[in-house]
């Protein structure tokens, strides 16, 4: 089975959290890892790290669809949420 990942970005309010504007909303993309998802969200990251009002992340949809298959101890994926800046 395949671990779907979204990474999508946009404007959000406040650089510390994920309030998105949804008019400015950038989907980027399913994926079937975190390999390529963490390589498209770096890309469009690294693109815009001079905005500190732009955001992007990866969901883990996986997690949402499977909850009871897809702890952070059993996929290899650790708890990270990635944004525009960097790693918190």
């Amino acid at each position: 089975m395949s671990k779907l990942h979204l990474v999508f970005g946009g404007r959000v309010k406040d650089p510390q959290g994920l309030d998105f504007d949804l008019d400015t909303v950038d989907v980027v993309g399913l994926f079937p890892d975190y390999a390529s998802a963490l390589d498209a969200w770096r890309g469009n990251a690294q693109r815009t790290v001079d905005d500190a009002e732009m955001k992007y992340v990866v969901v883990h949809l996986h997690r949402l669809l499977e909850p009871e298959l897809a702890s952070p101890s059993k996929d290899g994926e650790g708890d990270h949420a990635k944004h525009g800046g960097g790693v918190t």
